[in-house]
């Protein structure tokens, strides 16, 4: 393992000495071919990196057999944080515990022509995620999750200026055995979560203020760098004179006044589409589905299969409406059906009854939280009764592997 135990309940950020800012003017001559050669370098690093893993790749995949056909859907294995954590678009202002610094980067024109460094502000912070308590990749004590992110932001007077622009930093993570000198030490960028191979590559122009997603380069298990432990992350332009900034960010250890999000109810999405029970009493349980209907709203739909008066099965069906970001689900109606038959031999049309209502709330990836109130018809012969229960997930959906 990399780090150690979270003992730390701060960040810090590296002390970096503010540079004066500066009117784009030509910069030294020199300036240029040593920036060149650092980005030859941090590419041919790379480069052979890519080599190897895909040899490594290769052989696996001799074993495997020939695969002629799209993969299945699966989490990616050198993933950063959950899966169910972010989205795009990513946020565009820092929040909870921030670290920054003002630094100069590598500056030049459309025509290429170098011009004294831009001199922008780097923040680094981390978003909360779900934490299941389940031990992963990139969390080794089934601790609490984050999501780290980086944002770039030009001043106000440079904002969206392509005739001059800043290009992005070389980005090295410390931690554990892991230092500058190693290959391994590079961190893939992104400006969006849950890829694989995206990568905001070093020198490319930054035009416009941007965030960016910590992840790891998919080039074997020394890439995997785990961010909700303690590392340095190393930000250097390779500009002249420059000085690279540091930022020394501590083990991710939420409380109340550092990160509130961290204890609250997940927002109701498709990672929550799952089987839900109550481990001491199995033969009962929920199905859960949430679908988007536009870029508003969705729809949270739910089968709850139980038990009649008589102890057969019952079906009570769920479906209610809600906008995205909602943490809950309040006062939902419940159905259940009657007149119906076996694969579709229906005598009649069925009959749709109203039952009652349930809230819903999801405390985190594994647990489901639910209160209700309701009974059949007299004469039904249906269940009936209030309560609250917390449930348990029995897996995840192929491919949306919320942890």
């Amino acid at each position: 393992m990399k780090s150690s135990l979270r003992l730390m309940l701060t960040l810090t950020a590296g002390i970096i000495a503010a540079h004066a800012a500066a009117a784009p003017a030509p910069a030294p001559t020199d300036m240029q071919a040593a920036h060149q050669a650092a980005v030859d370098h941090v590419r041919a690093t790379l480069a052979n990196a890519a080599r190897e893993a895909a040899a490594g790749m290769a052989k696996r995949s001799k074993a495997m057999g020939n695969n002629v056909f799209p993969g299945t859907p699966l989490a990616n294995e050198y993933r950063a944080y959950p899966p169910s954590c972010a989205a795009w678009p990513l946020p565009d202002k820092a929040s909870g515990v921030v670290s920054t610094a003002r630094l100069p980067l590598y500056t030049r024109t459309s025509a290429g022509n170098v011009l004294n460094p831009e001199t922008v502000t780097i923040s680094v912070w981390r978003v909360p995620c779900s934490s299941s308590g389940a031990e992963t990749p990139y969390n080794s004590d089934g601790g609490y999750n984050a999501i780290t992110l980086m944002r770039i932001d030009r001043d106000a007077a440079n904002e969206g200026h392509t005739d001059y622009f800043p290009t992005f930093p070389a980005l090295q993570i410390t931690q554990g055995s892991v230092d500058y000198n190693d290959a391994a030490s590079y961190v893939r960028a992104a400006t969006e979560p849950n890829t694989f191979v995206s990568d905001f590559m070093f020198d490319t122009p930054v035009f416009n203020s941007t965030t960016f997603v910590l992840e790891n380069y998919n080039l074997g298990a020394d890439y995997l760098h785990m961010y909700n432990y303690a590392f340095k992350l190393r930000v250097h332009p390779y500009a002249g004179n420059v000085t690279p900034a540091e930022f020394s960010i501590a083990d991710y250890v939420p409380t109340q006044a550092t990160y509130p999000a961290a204890f609250e109810p997940l927002p109701i999405d498709g990672y929550l589409s799952a089987s839900w029970y109550d481990p001491a009493h199995n033969g009962e349980g929920m199905l859960t589905q949430v679908i988007d209907n536009n870029a508003s709203s969705r729809t949270f739909f739910a089968a709850w299969y139980t038990y009649d008066q008589l102890g057969l099965p019952y079906w009570l069906v769920i479906q209610g409406t809600l906008p995205h970001f909602r943490t809950d689900l309040n006062n939902v109606p419940v159905y259940y059906t009657s007149g119906g038959g076996f694969a579709g031999d229906f005598g009649s049309s069925v009959n749709l009854a109203s039952w009652g209502t349930i809230s819903v709330s999801f405390p985190d990836c594994m647990h489901m939280a639910f209160s209700f109130d309701g009974h059949t018809a007299s004469g039904d012969g249906g269940p009936g009764g209030s309560g609250t229960r917390i449930w348990t997930r029995v897996a995840d959906i192929n491919g949306l592997a919320c942890e």
